[in-house]
């Protein structure tokens, strides 16, 4: 089976030694000359925040997925505002699933309100409506779904549970700009979509960046302003409440308007490596991501599963190739959570990352580097060399 390499990808072998499990650093080092000139740009007009390139920014972000954007300096960031927005705080609880990254409880914590952490769906490892119903309590104010490596969480029936008990919708699309369901895109179906635009995800800034997408002009005009330190656009030294510095840079707004210019592309790549790993796969002992019905993944993570993943995992690094667990712990696990008032449901303790190995699977694989990890995971269990 032929990969078919769309342009802005690379075919000829890189220098590094091994296949690295992320290829940010490849993405940025091909983008060096369009960063350059942002530099230059932004060093010869002298704006470094609010200026044209953020502009641009949310302007792009208005025209892929609607509504109304704001630019801060992470999800996590963007999390925060949108529960604050809302009003959000000491006394509340807010609804979040066990299978994600710490940010997302870390996010209710910094409001003052008690994450209440329950289980997760398999296939997907998103939020389980079922739970999210019977979590519910009358101090529940708000719930994230987490649209987990790149498969958006079952937003319809979490939907149908929030309006009956009146709880805001803040989605964590940190891993899934680009994932539809229903034709519908990730970010679009809650009150808030949160995006992560740090350089590791499937579009990224020179560090960390974020943005907030919500159909409601008060709302963003709340998280702006939050945003920036309480203050009202062309209102410097008047602080009309208590904000942070969420502001996201132009440099980075500049690379990342950049880079969501090319995702389209990208997103086909990652498909396409996604559907030749699934096929080379198909008759070893590797469970593959699932794609429900009316689902379009993002593919941000290849993560399988197998009865042998520490096996597997050191059989790929004696190839040079680096595969990760991502999440291995559930929330409730993590050491921070014993100063964190929380309040766990979990009782699926199997579900999470311990049971997925991400392969790599970004756009800058070059098609030999994809096919030497299909044959390494088929060598594993067969001891062939080839896919066929």
């Amino acid at each position: 089976m032929a990969l078919v390499s769309p342009a802005l990808v690379t075919t000829r072998p890189h220098a590094d030694r091994t296949i690295p499990a992320e290829g940010h650093a490849r993405r940025v080092r091909t983008l060096r000359p369009q960063i350059h000139r942002l530099v230059d740009e932004i060093a010869d007009n002298g704006r470094f925040h609010f200026g044209p390139r953020t502009t641009a920014l949310e302007h792009r972000l208005r025209t892929l997925w609607g509504g109304h954007p704001v630019a801060t300096t992470s999800c996590t960031q963007a999390l925060t505002l949108a529960l604050r927005a809302e009003g959000v705080g000491p006394g509340d609880e807010v609804i979040v699933p066990a299978a994600t990254f710490a940010a997302t409880a870390f996010a209710v914590a910094e409001t003052g309100a008690v994450p209440v952490v329950v289980d997760v769906a398999e296939p997907t490892l998103t939020l389980c409506p079922q739970a999210l119903a019977d979590a519910v309590t009358p101090r529940t104010r708000a719930v994230i779904p987490v649209h987990l490596h790149g498969h958006m969480a079952d937003m319809p029936a979490i939907l149908s549970v929030a309006r009956a008990h009146d709880l805001t919708v803040v989605e964590d699309c940190a891993q899934a700009p680009g994932a539809r369901l229903d034709g519908r895109a990730a970010g679009t179906w809650g009150d808030f979509g949160c995006f992560s635009f740090w350089v590791g995800k499937c579009v990224g800034g020179f560090a960390d960046g974020g943005a907030v997408i919500t159909d409601s002009p008060e709302r963003a005009t709340r998280v702006r302003r939050l945003s920036d330190m309480g203050r009202a656009p062309g209102q410097r030294h008047v602080h009309q409440e208590r904000g942070v510095r969420g502001r996201l840079g132009e440099l980075d707004a500049g690379l990342i308007d950049l880079e969501l210019s090319l995702l389209a592309e990208w997103l086909k790549r990652r498909q396409a490596i996604a559907d030749y790993y699934s096929a080379c796969f198909a008759d070893i002992p590797v469970t593959t991501p699932a794609v429900l019905p009316g689902h379009r993944h993002a593919y941000y993570k290849y993560a399988v599963s197998s009865p042998d993943l520490p096996g597997l995992s050191a059989h790929l690094a004696e190839r040079g190739i680096e595969a990760e667990q991502v999440y291995p712990y559930l929330l409730p696990d993590q050491p921070a959570f014993e100063e964190i008032e929380h309040r766990s449901l979990v009782t699926a303790r199997s579900a999470g990352g311990a049971r997925r190995l991400c392969l790599p699977a970004y756009p800058e694989l070059t098609d030999s580097e994809v096919e030497h990890v299909a044959t390494s995971v088929v060598a594993h269990f067969t001891g062939r060399t080839d896919t066929r």
